[in-house]
């Protein structure tokens, strides 16, 4: 029995003290220090480099994390022309394989921007590189910026800069078709740095890269320049704003939607263009925009041919297209209201057609309020021809009803509606909040003004021509707010974007810092000086 309850104690204890092994801290304080590279093989900023190896020996084992997006090797080297390891897993050293012989009398630069991680902690070392020569020197030139988006409020990361040298060989097609001598990245900020420069001339270019090609695809990529070509040395900051361009316009094969109607899909600029028929058939047509893609709509009335011909043309394209018709679903009238419940006091009361309008029969339309008055207004097809704009007196605190009766609207198709009632209610004018602006140090009038969310999405806009105008922003619902300033150059009353051929910087945008914040039944009052 005294064995027994020995052994019971014993394995008491042994469980208290496993317990309390399991509880004790480690004893040290976090690590928070970054790997630290004690030595490199050869060693950093070696000239007459004729290596096939290199080896970067750290005090603390490592790993390489999303080191494919952060590595920039400048003058860019065919990634089949060398490896990297490790590219998992842990090492004390990165070790560089050179598997072809590089160009002489150049100076190459591994950036490995901050991918460089401990292997416990994951403590990054920032902006880490390696650089050496395969000449006599090591070229020593920089150039320094910042890179900023030229609309948008956030600024887009990991930016690629590219530099091309003046020379012979240079024409502007080189961003399309060639490649830079030097490459460089804003990794996870907006600022850049371009080092081991070689002294010359050379067009500075920054890029969202995309597919990573260092190459400008325009359809899909955003780009910034300096107007002037940057002679190295040079000591000055400089500062790129990113654009996305407007591509030349180009159409699709097209394809029967419906019955009454035919796609061309596109790409670019649709403003100027035109769809004809090629033959002499008579067909009455009607061409819009489709609001949720970028394809136009050919909508026609004759069903009595096998086929159509159509050229679709603008300024700078030209193409012919034939068009076989089968058996399809007809399209039917639907209606929507812009709204079913609130009808905010900013805002107009809309229609919204799945076909376009042809006609509007005020007659067979009226609006009541809540104590059934007729109230005055008018309506109007908007230009896409989908919707219908009413313009009437809203008071707060009221509710609306309506109703369009047969025939109120009639579509291209001619069928018209059957007889419906919107309702809809207004809120109380302490609901809202006022934001006025004081804008000074405008040198140029006009000036769009933006109201904007947190999603930099468009929430009002004002069009200031001159320094009188007022900037009265009432009716917002309580929220956080931002403001950005576009200088309407060509006074269009509205963005344009840039052109790299045509050295073309983007029409400037300011964007105040400072959010708005917006309370019920308040009324803010803010200056805002231009920079």
């Amino acid at each position: 029995m005294k064995k027994i309850k020995l052994i019971f104690l014993v394995l008491i204890c042994s469980s208290l003290i496993n317990c309390a092994k399991r509880g004790i801290p480690d004893g040290g304080p976090k690590d928070e220090d970054p790997p630290i590279l004690l030595n490199a093989e050869p060693a950093e900023n070696s000239v007459y480099f004729n290596d096939d190896r290199i080896r970067l020996y750290f005090n603390e084992y490592i790993k390489l994390k999303d080191f494919r997006k952060q590595l920039v090797v400048s003058p860019p080297i065919d990634k089949s022309f060398y490896s990297i390891s490790p590219q998992s897993g842990a090492s004390k050293y990165i070790q560089i394989d050179i598997k072809e012989q590089l160009d002489e009398n150049s100076t190459y630069v591994f950036n490995f921007g901050q991918s460089v991680v401990d292997n416990n902690e994951e403590n990054k070392l920032p902006f880490f590189s390696y650089a050496f020569s395969t000449g006599e020197y090591v070229d020593s030139l920089y150039v320094s910026g910042n890179i900023t988006s030229s609309l948008e409020r956030k600024s887009d990361d990991f930016i690629s800069t590219f530099l091309y040298p003046i020379n012979e060989n240079f024409s502007d097609s080189i961003i399309y078709n060639g490649l830079p001598n030097y490459v460089g990245s804003s990794l996870d900020s907006t600022n850049f740095k371009m080092t081991n420069l070689k002294k010359g001339k050379y067009l500075l270019l920054a890029l969202k890269d995309e597919n990573g090609n260092y190459k400008f695809d325009p359809e899909f990529e955003k780009i910034g320049f300096v107007d002037e070509f940057i002679d190295l040395p040079i000591n000055d900051s400089l500062n790129i704003k990113l654009f996305k361009e407007e591509i030349p316009f180009k159409s699709f094969k097209p394809f029967l939607e419906t019955e009454n109607r035919v796609g061309f899909g596109f790409k670019g600029n649709y403003k100027d263009v035109e769809i004809e028929l090629i033959d002499e058939k008579k067909i009455k047509y009607i061409i819009t925009k489709n609001k949720d893609s970028d394809t136009l709509n050919y909508w026609f009335k004759n069903k009595e041919y096998d086929s159509l011909k159509f050229v679709v043309k603008s300024p700078l394209y030209k193409e012919k297209f034939t068009l076989k018709f089968k058996e399809m679903e007809k399209d039917s009238l639907v209606l929507n209201p812009s709204t079913k419940s609130v009808l905010e006091l900013n805002e107009k009361f809309k229609i919204y057609s799945n076909l376009p309008i042809t006609n509007i029969n005020k007659d067979q339309i009226n609006i009541l309020n809540k104590d059934s008055l007729l109230i005055p207004f008018t309506a109007e097809l908007d230009k896409n021809k989908f919707d219908i704009n009413f313009d009437f007196e809203l008071l707060p605190n009221d509710s609306y009803i309506v109703n369009l009766y047969p025939n109120a609207i009639t579509d291209f198709l001619e069928t018209t509606n059957d007889t419906i009632s919107y309702k809809f209610k207004t809120k109380s004018r302490s609901d809202y909040g006022t934001l006025k602006l004081g804008i000074s140090n405008v040198k140029e009038y006009p000036v769009i003004i933006h109201l904007t969310n947190n999603k930099d999405e468009v929430i009002r806009e004002k069009i200031l021509n001159s320094f009188d105008d007022p900037c009265v922003f009432e009716y917002l619902k309580p929220a956080d707010y931002f403001v950005k300033i576009i200088f309407d150059k060509n006074k269009n009353q509205m963005w344009d974007t840039g052109s790299f051929l045509n050295r073309i910087q983007p029409e400037k945008v300011f964007h105040y810092e400072e959010e708005f914040v917006i309370r019920a039944n308040w009324i803010l009052e803010e200056k805002i000086v231009i920079k």
